[in-house]
């Protein structure tokens, strides 16, 4: 049987040699410290730009990041001011620890040629589609093009955005509620007596509203803007008090529960763009709010209500076109026949892709009307200009007192007018950058891109409201270059970043027109994966500019008012959106 040991009889040359061994120990340990400690360092890719401070940190760029954040509530900014700091249109930052790297991209040309002409090598981001996962996972946008399922969700969706869609059944919905609109600021500003007030709130419940009625067909009952209309009619007096800043208070009617469903749930959308985990933060705001937890369940049930009054009336033989809900309800019937299965009216597919459809449609258009309302204030001469256009174009109403009718706005060639949005867009983007991974080891520029690597590719800045920082041609692949490729212009360094429609306008034997390819402009992206709902958006702001212009004179505010302050979320849109109005008889 084996004894234990005796420690007693241990040779004494053992004993001396612990001191030994404890310092190889030591050593050993320190080692695998430090090359662990190497190893977890940020690890660039060679060649490209990037911050010595934050590639000697474990938490890579992510203090700077935060502490950026905490200080001006954005971060879009920062990767402008990195862009530029190193005077270079690729650079690279760490989001966190053990992060890959990420990349800038702030050059409108490459820009372009990934999103429009390399789909293979380059497809949604992974952080943007955890942004989605959690809220909406069953939409297209939170689908690589790879994924089985974003063929079949894009055809439910296809005709949402055609010429034929818009023009017949959302244009008549924008015209409808921004009439409405117009009822209402005239209300206001008779109690406001010319004092400015707050239209912030209005513009976006103009946009929902509008998305509303063109997903569910609702009706005027379900309309915030009439509602708020009626609300101000009740009102048995109205005494204002003028605030510090010269504006006026207006009270509001509180929304009714379905509206404030939708509300809720996207603004929960938008804060996924803020969470440093989103994949993590959507489960855990349902879990521990009770409210969102609500406000989804709400949002559920209206769309099986809508859904289910869409088939009672589909059955009874009406098969008119009232809305995205029947387009999308006759496609899955079409779809299920041909597939030889029983339709599924109920799926997570068909209610993803309804609340997709008014997330895509009303965050953009809301943020872009906002701008273009500040713009008429603060820029007068432009205001006057596209009133005049307008005027021009439809003499016998402006004569009548009559306005130009929703067909005659949708079809009539109005270049000014086109050039004053496009110019809204370009200083204020609704979407001033996309995101797009590396889904194969590729090239940008002449620089190795491995698989896997995050690009943030801006739609402001350098190009856009800064000069461009200069790039070799011969870096550029030759399906970028020369102007069969690459139609666009540069803009001229003088005055990038004033409010100038009159960059857009271009004249040639028949007179000025309206040149799209005249700068840089990328609000919405490019390519098959590009904003979803960017013609409806410019048909919305089309729409509406010119319908408001038509019927108000917009006066400045002050420049406390006309402050350019922004906000982040689904969209960028100013802090401050007030108006000061009155009515053109």
């Amino acid at each position: 049987m084996d004894s234990a040991p005796d420690f007693l009889s241990t040779p004494l040359t053992a004993v001396q040699n612990t001191p030994v061994l404890a310092g190889c120990l030591a050593v050993a340990a320190g080692s695998a410290l430090y090359f662990g400690y190497a190893w977890a360092l940020p690890t660039p890719i060679p060649g490209i730009p990037y911050d010595k401070s934050a590639s000697r940190s474990l938490l890579g760029s992510l203090p700077e990041l935060s502490a950026y954040i905490k200080k001006h509530g954005r971060l879009r900014p920062w990767l402008v001011g990195h862009s530029k700091r190193h005077g270079s249109v690729l650079t690279q930052f760490w989001m966190g620890p053990f992060a890959k790297p990420t990349l800038i991209l702030a050059d409108f040309q490459e820009s372009r040629d990934i999103l429009l002409r390399r789909s293979k090598e380059f497809d949604r981001s992974s952080r943007s589609i955890s942004i989605f996962s959690g809220p909406i996972g069953h939409h297209h946008i939170a689908m690589r093009s790879s994924d089985p399922r974003f063929k079949s969700n894009k055809e439910l969706v296809r005709d949402l955005m055609t010429p034929a869609f818009l023009h017949q059944v959302t244009a008549p919905q924008i015209y409808d509620k921004a009439q409405q609109l117009i009822d209402l600021w005239t209300r206001k500003a008779d109690l406001t007596e010319g004092c400015p007030f707050d239209v912030k709130q209005d513009v976006v419940d103009l946009a929902l509203d509008i998305i509303n009625a063109a997903a569910f067909g609702l009706g005027d009952d379900m309309s915030i803007t009439k509602q708020q209309l009626v609300f101000l009619d009740s009102l048995s007096r109205f005494q204002h008090t003028i605030n510090a800043d010269g504006s006026v208070t207006i009270p509001r009617e509180p929304h009714v529960p379905d509206i404030a469903a939708i509300y809720e749930f996207g603004h929960h959308v938008g804060t996924q763009f803020k969470a440093i985990s989103p994949t993590w933060a959507h489960p855990c705001k349902v879990l521990t709010s009770p409210t969102l937890a609500k406000a989804i369940a709400r949002k559920n049930e209206l769309i099986r209500r809508e859904v289910e009054k869409t088939l009672e009336r589909i059955r009874s033989g009406d098969n008119a076109m009232w809305s995205a809900m029947d387009n999308i309800i006759l496609r899955e019937m079409a779809s299920a026949e041909k597939a030889g299965r029983k339709p599924d009216f109920h799926s997570p597919q068909i209610y993803d892709e309804l609340f997709g459809f008014i997330v895509a449609g009303h965050d953009t258009s809301a943020s872009s009307i906002c701008w273009m309302v500040k713009w008429l204030g603060v820029n007068q001469a432009a205001q006057a200009k596209v009133r005049q256009v307008l005027h021009e174009a439809f003499p016998q109403h402006r004569s009548e007192g009559g306005q130009p009718s929703v067909a005659e706005l949708t079809k009539t060639t109005l270049p000014y007018l086109d050039a004053f949005v496009q110019e809204c867009l370009r200083l204020d983007a609704p979407v001033p950058l996309t995101q797009r991974e590396a889904i194969v080891d590729t090239e940008i520029l002449g620089y190795k891109i491995p698989k896997g690597t995050e690009i943030f590719m801006l739609s402001s800045g350098p190009g856009f409201q800064l000069p461009e920082i200069p790039v070799a041609d011969d870096l550029r692949r030759s399906a970028s270059r020369g102007p069969d490729h690459h139609p666009y212009g540069q803009w001229d360094h003088d005055g990038m970043d004033d409010f100038r429609p009159e960059r857009w306008m271009k004249t040639n034997e028949k007179g000025e027109y309206f040149d799209q390819y005249a700068g840089p402009m990328m609000a919405f992206g490019f390519g098959p994966r590009g904003c979803f709902g960017r013609r409806l958006a410019l048909l919305e702001t089309r729409i509406v500019v010119a319908l408001l212009v038509w019927n108000f004179e917009f006066h400045s505010v002050g420049k406390d008012l006309e402050s350019r302050e922004i906000a982040d979320a689904i969209t960028t849109s100013p802090v401050y959106c007030y108006a000061r109005v009155s009515k053109i008889d």
